[in-house]
């Protein structure tokens, strides 16, 4: 049986923890791949600081060049309109057939929210969620969060990690400071920012 993971996000730019993330989850579960989701609208999110969507699948597929075992797919791009998750996983289904176990890769922080995504019982009936315990999210919080959500079916697995917390958001910041980011993002990405004057680059 196959065993895939969906992660998805905005990877608004996608950075070194997010890959790192990928690798940890693929060694703990054995996945077969990890499929990276760059969103075309992220709901629940600002998008007023998001590029646009080819630019960031295209670091996506950049950083990944290394990592034969995750991939990236424009399936939500593709799609248009708003990127529901829910949405994702079943076209994601029907691509890989039922020989397939079905993962969700989240962070602390998105898993608290998980009731609040569109068509959230169906997530958590057919995707076994893989967490990312982090400092600033208490592992009671997670917990009691995934009692509440037991009845809907969700199955749940959460793991310590000892990757920096790298945010985006900080990473974007930096690029417009004209900071040195090469400990945040991977080289070819770095390059593909300053060729395309990314983030207000100068």
């Amino acid at each position: 049986m196959k065993k895939i993971a969906m992660f998805g996000g905005s990877f608004n730019p996608v950075h070194k923890a997010h890959i790192k993330l990928c690798e940890i989850f693929i060694e703990k579960e054995n996945l077969t791949e990890v499929v990276l989701v760059p969103t075309n609208i992220t709901p629940l999110k600002n998008n007023s600081e998001i590029i646009s969507p080819i630019h960031r699948l295209n670091m996506c597929t950049l950083a990944t060049e290394n990592h034969p075992k995750i991939k990236v797919s424009d399936i939500e791009i593709k799609r248009k309109g708003k990127s529901f998750t829910s949405d994702t996983i079943r076209e994601l289904k029907n691509m890989y057939g039922d020989d397939t176990e079905f993962f969700l890769i989240v962070g602390a922080d998105m898993f608290l929210t998980l009731d609040k995504w569109h068509d959230f019982e169906y997530i958590m009936k057919n995707a076994v969620i893989l967490a990312s315990l982090r400092d600033d999210v208490s592992a009671e919080d997670m917990q009691k969060a995934y009692e509440g959500y037991k009845k809907y079916g969700c199955k749940a697995r959460f793991y310590e990690s000892t990757i920096e917390d790298i945010s985006s958001t900080k990473v974007r910041q930096m690029i417009k400071n004209s900071e040195n980011t090469e400990d945040f993002l991977d080289k070819q990405v770095i390059k593909y920012i300053e060729d395309n004057k990314l983030y207000g680059y100068e």
